[in-house]
């Protein structure tokens, strides 16, 4: 519950909504249509109200503050990286154009991040990314099966039309075999309720 749901969303809490949301649609719980219309809202909101009201019939991840630390500390990098690039004095010896304007202070230093911060922010490996990765090889699979059946029928043509008499169908051999296998691996995969290619 949003103690302050007037309050003004900053862009880090709109990232983290974000975020959230594309979780909960990696793990079906929202369809792409339901995730890009709320990523849209989510990216136009203006209150913690609006960011509330877009996840509030999902359930919280238990690491959402640790996102949101994460994110903060990102962009607090971001910004001292580009202020000190901005302050550094060129190769050439002559002063950047930004360095006549007066100095902006620096915000005080972030404390440490806390070690369970830190490995949250390592990437998770989602349960259904091996059978995504599975599903592309699959469909990669299938794609140079057809091409080569289909290079291997034109050469059958080609021979049947110049030769003499009746050429017998090799280019089955071809294809009959990894066409099995493959389709063996795409039923195991129906099986268990993935989406195959």
């Amino acid at each position: 519950m949003v103690r302050h749901p007037t309050m003004r969303a900053s862009d880090v809490d709109r990232e983290a909504a974000v975020t959230l949301l594309r979780e909960h649609h990696l793990v079906g719980r929202l369809t792409l249509a339901e995730f890009n219309e709320r990523m849209g809202a989510a990216i136009a909101a203006v209150t913690l109200g609006d960011l509330a009201r877009l996840i509030s019939d999902l359930p919280p991840p238990e690491h959402l503050e640790a996102d949101v630390e994460v994110i903060r500390a990102r962009m607090a990098y971001e910004e001292a990286r580009t202020r000190a690039a901005l302050a550094r004095p060129s190769a050439s010896g002559v002063e950047p154009a930004t360095s006549v304007l007066p100095a902006m202070p620096l915000s005080p230093p972030l404390p440490p991040v806390p070690a369970e911060v830190r490995w949250s922010a390592a990437p998770v490996r989602r349960p259904g990314d091996g059978w995504a990765t599975a599903a592309r090889g699959l469909r990669a699979a299938w794609t140079v099966l057809n091409a080569v059946t289909a290079l291997n029928v034109v050469i059958w043509l080609l021979v049947a039309v110049a030769g003499t008499g009746v050429v017998y169908f090799w280019p089955v051999w071809v294809y009959g075999p990894a066409a099995a296998v493959l389709g063996s691996i795409q039923m195991i995969m129906w099986r268990h309720g993935r989406a195959a290619p």
